[in-house]
């Protein structure tokens, strides 16, 4: 599955980055890595850009046709505040594994 087909809330492991050298590079610095675990937190547009949370460290946007060339795998259902909202913001006073 390519990290594009991600929906808002959904959890997923880096399995392949299939990008041009210098691109993926570009992302293995801002921590997006094979078998890293990633969080989307929010989806732009039309699917244009995905912000992701690593491992609730650090906050990345990858453009669409970045993400159609990352494969990955599903990792479960996501967080979930204590009064219900989903979303990963990365409080770790609150939010539950699902």
């Amino acid at each position: 599955m390519k990290l594009s087909e991600l929906e808002k809330g959904q959890k997923a492991i880096i399995k392949e980055i299939d990008l041009p050298e210098e691109l993926k590079q570009r992302l293995h610095s801002l921590g997006l890595v094979k078998n890293e675990l990633i969080h989307v937190c929010r989806v732009g547009f039309m699917k244009g850009s995905f912000y992701l949370k690593i491992n609730f460290d650090s906050c990345v946007i990858v453009s669409k046709n970045e993400a159609d060339h990352i494969e990955v795998e599903l990792a479960g259902k996501g967080m979930r505040h204590r009064w219900g909202k989903r979303f990963f913001d990365g409080c770790q006073s609150c939010c539950q594994e699902e």
